[in-house]
């Protein structure tokens, strides 16, 4: 009786660990689906680039700031995101940050980007130049 109890539940957890494997369902925000280039997804979540070894990963917090992280493997990510980032609105207008409170260097780094306020309301995007010797990430809104 026992054993035919634990092969039951076996099965049961089985079943249930294959079915949420072929669920087809995104991973959680912040989790990249895979290593293409720009990923992005609705406004809630967080949008991914990922090029030449390092992610950066951007949320929208509201009020006009971002949440940035960048992460590597190898290297120093030795960069003031305050320089290298910017807003570039549905008109093309491009808005510089007013400030960034992250640090700068090591493998892993996270931050506030804070823009002055702009009209979202027709989608922007979120630029950032000269990472890893890529010319220029978009991360789209």
């Amino acid at each position: 009786m026992r054993i035919s109890g634990i092969i039951i539940a076996l099965l049961i957890l089985i079943t249930a660990a294959v079915s949420g494997c072929l669920s087809g369902k995104e991973p959680a925000a912040g989790v990249p689906a895979s290593t293409d280039k720009t990923s992005t997804v609705d406004s809630t979540e967080a949008k991914v680039s990922s090029e030449a070894g390092v992610t950066i990963t951007a949320v929208d917090l509201g009020n006009n700031a971002f949440d940035i992280k960048l992460d590597t493997h190898s290297g120093s990510l030795d960069y003031d995101m305050a320089k290298l980032s910017y807003i570039r609105d549905s008109k093309g207008i491009i808005i510089k940050p007013e400030s960034w409170d992250g640090g700068i260097g090591g493998h892993h780094f996270e931050g506030t980007l804070k823009f002055p306020e702009f009209d979202d309301s027709s989608g922007f995007e979120l630029v950032i130049q000269d990472v890893a010797g890529v010319k220029e990430r978009v991360l789209k809104w």
